[in-house]
């Protein structure tokens, strides 16, 4: 007695699997269509809005472009006041070393 447990199969016939070409194929179909739309968003003018924003981002978070020559001058002319202020202090620093090393070789030359 011989039990049979489950229906036939007959082998695939040769050559071209439709379901596997399609299994493959879906994924780089998917990906060109994802591609096409997200062109077609970005010529949009919601695509123009987000590439502004961007822009907006990079220049200065958001600082509008009326007031960066302003804003950049004004700056500039601090780095300036600094760069004096700075170079006052270093003859100074220059002058108060000078003093204080006469005053030092005075005190030596007596004591000798």
């Amino acid at each position: 007695m011989t039990i049979m447990q489950g229906p036939l199969t007959t082998p695939p016939p040769p050559g071209l699997d439709l379901n596997f070409v399609l299994d493959q194929a879906m994924p780089i179909v998917a990906l060109i269509v994802l591609f096409i739309g997200l062109r077609w968003v970005l010529r949009t003018a919601v695509g123009e809005a987000l590439a502004e924003r961007i822009r907006m981002r990079v220049r200065g978070r958001g600082v509008g472009t009326g007031e960066e020559p302003q804003r950049v001058a004004a700056l500039e002319e601090q780095v300036a006041q600094l760069q004096g202020q700075v170079s006052e202090l270093a003859e100074r620093l220059d002058f108060a070393e000078r003093m204080l090393a006469e005053r030092r070789e005075r005190k030596l030359s007596a004591g000798q």
